[in-house]
């Protein structure tokens, strides 16, 4: 089986700088794990792979998560990632569909709907940095690249697919963020972005290339590469994660679910589920 991978580096003396991945597997298992429609496969792929290219450029152990909330059927649309290739993520309504677009694609932007997407990044102060962007399309892409223009001030090109194949499984994945830098000429964001418009639909081209053939289509042999960072779905819930989060709820609330035999609590990012026993729950209400 092939290794997801984001490729990092710079490209034009510096002038751009570049996130180019292959995301099928990770979106494959977001799939399994959710059990997703063919819509929500195409709209939580597409935000995983945004948000594992965007984790890539963290340090340490920061984090960055995408929060689309829009009002389509989708509900929220949430990714996290971190600067070692992690990601994991869910989707509110997971199981609903749409029917395609006239043009045979996948309707995530109606999937998504309108509404507020949000990207929060968390770098170990106090608070963590918040931006937020009206929903332009729903597209993923487009909204994301609005976001970067929006909150960051950087112009980017921000591409992203996900092709299902006849069996429903991902046939490919992956994405780009290509970023002018301050004071670059204009003429590199005209020739990039009339790349962007005559490259094929990303998910067809990603069916037989690879992150470095888009590499070499973009900036032939004028680019620097710094990393190449596997990439993987990877969630860090563990049973002793939930035993903290059941104590917030207070003692009453303990006490109740104490009554039953047994509760089971399911992990949103993953769908892993974690039985508690009677006892174990009465354990948690003495530590309160």
């Amino acid at each position: 089986m092939n290794i997801d991978y984001c490729l990092r580096g710079t490209a034009k003396g510096n002038k751009v700088r570049f996130f180019i991945s292959s995301t099928k597997n990770l979106v494959e298992e977001a799939r399994l794990n959710h059990n997703l429609s063919t819509l929500a496969t195409a709209a939580l792929g597409r935000t995983l792979t945004a948000t594992a290219m965007m984790g890539i450029d963290l340090k340490g152990k920061d984090t960055i998560s995408i929060a689309f909330k829009g009002d389509g059927v989708l509900g929220s649309v949430i990714a996290k990632s971190n600067s070692s290739g992690e990601v994991k993520g869910y989707v509110d309504n997971p199981e609903v569909d749409l029917p395609l677009k006239n043009n045979g694609k996948i309707d995530v932007s109606s999937g998504i709907g309108f509404g507020t997407l949000y990207i929060t990044k968390d770098m170990g102060l106090k608070q963590p940095y918040v931006g937020s962007v009206p929903i332009v399309s729903g597209e993923i892409g487009e909204d994301i690249t609005e976001y970067y223009y929006s909150s960051e001030q950087t112009l980017s090109a921000v591409g992203l697919g996900v092709l299902i194949d006849i069996d429903y499984t991902v046939k490919s994945s992956g994405g780009f963020i290509l970023q002018i830098m301050p004071g670059a000429e204009s003429e590199i964001g005209f020739e990039l972005d009339d790349k962007v418009q005559k490259l094929p639909p990303l998910s067809t081209y990603l069916i037989d290339n690879k992150p470095e053939d888009l590499l070499e289509y973009f900036f032939e042999d004028d680019f620097k590469l710094l990393e190449k960072k596997v990439i993987k779905f990877k969630c860090q819930c563990s049973k002793s994660n939930f035993e903290k989060a059941l104590i917030t709820l207070g003692k009453s609330e303990l006490e109740m679910l104490a009554h039953d035999e047994e509760i089971e609590v399911v992990c949103q990012f993953c769908n892993k589920k974690y039985i508690f026993k009677n006892d174990e729950l009465i354990e948690l209400v003495k530590l309160i």
